[in-house]
């Protein structure tokens, strides 16, 4: 009897391709899984099989077309998410036809599945007037470890899984500063220079005690943060934020809005696409083609204004403001 090939290629596809070969993260690692995860709870909820029954000719066009379905009406799936299963499946077809030449044809037919067209991403992003109030709730209500978390989060625009790996050895205070962002997409490093102001936090920040520790961010019980601490955080805080400014923070808001955030403001005072790239790490300036669109109150300003350059100026000194304020000011 033949053995079947599906569970043992879809093994080395996770175990052995993505990590190794192709130097995937584990988090998108994490979601091909999930992808194929669903698609055996699909294959036994409509087709009667279980993971090890599953074999390369159970599975084609129409089958995977059922499971896409399956997902946006019983799961209730976006088409972002729906395209994302997609895109796991197609990657581990490519894969195995590499491995399986005599499965060409179902390998193609799968691989030439169209991702669905949905409505245009929406990014959530804060408003330079509600950083600022964000910067001085924290402040002013909480501990400085948060302060120095949200002030790296928006002026480096760094990842949660990049801000949760940032170890004290990647920090440089020193003439010109920088913090050194490892565990980008596909496993990519950076450096991104940082401000004098922020360098004067994080060199309070750190003090002899936290010089000592090995991670930037560790939780009171000296364990590095996880994804799950600081989404937690993120969202108590803008919770918080929203009883305090109910005319305000009317987004759908998480840890990754820092990020989108920075970058739009960027943008939208004028700072080239291909410098944002370049600063956010990404590989391709269509990820980066997001931000391309000034938000309403930047067009209503330009409007007004009619060709008048729309510019942030400083309205404060150092002599006038603290650390935090110079902060606020040069980088809002």
């Amino acid at each position: 009897m033949k053995s079947n090939r599906f569970p043992l290629r879809l093994q080395e596809f996770l175990g052995e391709y993505l990590p190794v070969d192709k130097n995937y993260s584990a988090s998108t690692i994490s979601s091909y899984s999930c992808a194929f995860l669903l698609f055996y709870r699909f294959m036994e909820e409509h087709y009667g099989k279980k993971p090890n029954m599953i074999r390369f000719e159970d599975v084609n066009v129409e089958v995977i077309t059922k499971y896409l379905q399956w997902l946006e009406v019983e799961r209730g799936s976006s088409v972002l998410t729906r395209n994302q299963r997609l895109a796991a499946i197609k990657s581990f077809y490519k894969y195995a036809i590499r491995k399986e030449p005599d499965l060409s044809a179902t390998c193609t037919a799968i691989m030439s599945i169209e991702n669905k067209k949905g409505s245009p991403k929406i990014i959530s992003y804060f408003t330079e007037k509600e950083i600022k109030l964000i910067i001085d709730y924290v402040h002013k209500n909480m501990d400085e470890k948060y302060l120095v978390i949200i002030a790296v989060l928006y002026e480096t625009a760094v990842r949660v899984s990049e801000l949760i790996n940032i170890q004290v050895s990647d920090v440089c205070l020193r003439e010109k500063p920088n913090i050194i962002i490892r565990n980008g997409k596909g496993g990519k490093a950076r450096m991104v220079p940082i401000s004098s102001e922020l360098s004067i936090i994080l060199k309070k920040y750190l003090t002899t005690e936290r010089s000592n520790q090995k991670y930037l961010f560790m939780t009171k019980f000296g364990h590095p943060y996880s994804r799950h601490g600081i989404y937690d955080f993120v969202n108590r805080l803008v919770d918080k934020l929203k009883e305090q400014y109910p005319e305000m923070f009317k987004g759908d808001y998480h840890p990754h809005s820092f990020r989108h955030s920075k970058a739009t403001h960027l943008y939208n005072n004028g700072t080239p696409l291909l410098s944002i790239k370049s600063f956010l790490g990404h590989s391709s300036i269509t990820a980066t083609e997001i931000y391309a669109t000034p938000d309403s109150t930047v067009i209503r300003k330009q409007i007004e204004a009619g060709s008048k350059k729309i510019e942030v100026k400083p309205k404060h000194s150092k002599k006038e403001q603290n650390d935090i304020l110079n902060w606020l000011k040069n980088h809002c």
